[in-house]
C-alpha cells in the first residue's frame, strides 16, 4: 500500500515544486499549500458520489458534465480557504493555489484508479492526467488572482474554460479511435502553453517585481573594521583582528513603483512622485 501512495502522490509532489518554483518574486508558505493539497484531495469522495448519480455513459455531455463538476470541486477549497487570507497578495497566486488544489485532487485520483486498474494506468496519469488537472485548473487560478489583485471579474469565464478544457480532454481520451486519443497530446501542449503565458502575465503585474532588490555587492568590494580600522574582505562577518562584528552595508529602499533607490527619510519617489508609506 506505501508503494502505491508514493505511486499516486509523486507527480503531484513534482508537480507543485515545478509550478511553485515558478513564483519568482514571492513564494507562497509551504504549509497553505499543503492545506489547500489536502482539501483539493478531500472533494475527490464527495465530487465522485454526485458524478455517480448525475453522469451516465461517456458520450460527449457526460464527459463534459464531468469536467463541470471537477473543476468546480477544485475552485471551492481556494476560494473558500484561500481567496481571502493575506497570504493571496499577487495574481500569481491565483495560479499557485489553484495548482496546489488540483494536486491534490489529481493525487488522490491515481491512487484510487491504481487501486482499481493497477500500477501500470500511472504511465499516462502521471504527465497526462495530473498535469492536466493543473492546467485546465490555470484557467479559473489566473482569473481568480486578476479578481482579488485587479478588481477584474472574469471568474465564470475562468470556470467555464477550465471545464470545457477538461472536458473535451475526457471526449479525446475516450474516443474509441487511437488517432483521436493521440490528439490528447497536442492539446496539452496548446494548454501548457496557454498557462505559461499566464504565469508570465502574472509576473509581469506582480507588486513585488519592482521591490526586489537588485544590488550585487562586488566580489572586490571592502570594509573597514568599525573598530580597528583594518580592511575586512567582502563577505567577513567579524573582524579577522578584533574580532568585531561587521556589520553589512545597508541596501537602499527602492520605489515601489519605479524601483528608484530612495534616500533615507522619503517621503516620496524623487523620480515619479509616488507617496511611500
Amino acid at each position: 500500500m506505501i508503494e502505491y501512495l508514493i505511486l499516486a502522490f509523486a507527480p503531484g509532489i513534482f508537480w507543485m515544486w515545478f509550478f511553485w518554483r515558478k513564483d519568482t518574486y514571492d513564494r507562497e508558505p509551504l504549509r497553505l499549500l499543503l492545506r489547500t493539497f489536502i482539501l483539493g484531495a478531500a472533494v475527490v469522495v464527495p465530487v465522485a458520489g454526485v458524478e455517480e448519480l448525475f453522469v451516465f455513459g461517456e458520450g460527449i455531455i457526460a464527459m463534459m458534465m464531468v469536467g463541470i463538476f471537477e473543476e468546480t470541486a477544485k475552485f471551492l477549497p481556494v476560494v473558500l480557504y484561500v481567496y481571502k487570507r493575506p497570504e493571496f497578495d499577487e495574481v500569481m497566486d491565483g495560479i499557485i493555489y489553484a495548482t496546489a488544489a488540483s494536486l491534490g485532487f489529481a493525487s488522490l485520483e491515481n491512487l484510487f484508479y491504481i487501486l482499481s486498474f493497477g500500477p501500470s494506468v500511472m504511465i499516462g496519469r502521471a504527465i497526462l492526467s495530473t498535469l492536466g488537472h493543473v492546467l485546465f485548473s490555470s484557467f479559473w487560478g489566473y482569473s481568480l488572482g486578476l479578481k482579488k489583485i485587479t478588481g477584474k471579474n472574469t471568474v465564470l469565464v475562468g470556470l467555464i474554460g477550465a471545464s470545457v478544457a477538461h472536458g473535451i480532454y475526457n471526449i479525446v481520451l475516450m474516443a474509441q479511435f487511437w488517432f483521436v486519443n493521440i490528439l490528447a497530446i497536442p492539446f496539452m501542449w496548446v494548454l501548457y502553453s496557454s498557462m505559461t503565458g499566464k504565469i508570465k502575465q502574472s509576473l509581469k503585474m506582480s507588486p513585488f517585481r519592482r521591490l526586489r532588490r537588485q544590488v550585487t555587492p562586488s566580489p572586490a568590494r571592502s570594509l573597514s573594521c568599525p573598530s580597528c580600522g583594518i580592511t575586512i574582505p567582502h563577505g567577513a562577518k567579524f573582524c579577522p583582528r578584533c574580532g568585531s562584528s561587521v556589520l553589512p552595508a545597508t541596501e537602499p529602499l527602492l520605489c515601489p513603483q519605479c524601483g528608484t533607490a530612495l534616500p533615507p527619510g522619503s517621503v516620496f519617489c524623487p523620480q515619479c512622485g509616488k507617496k511611500i508609506i
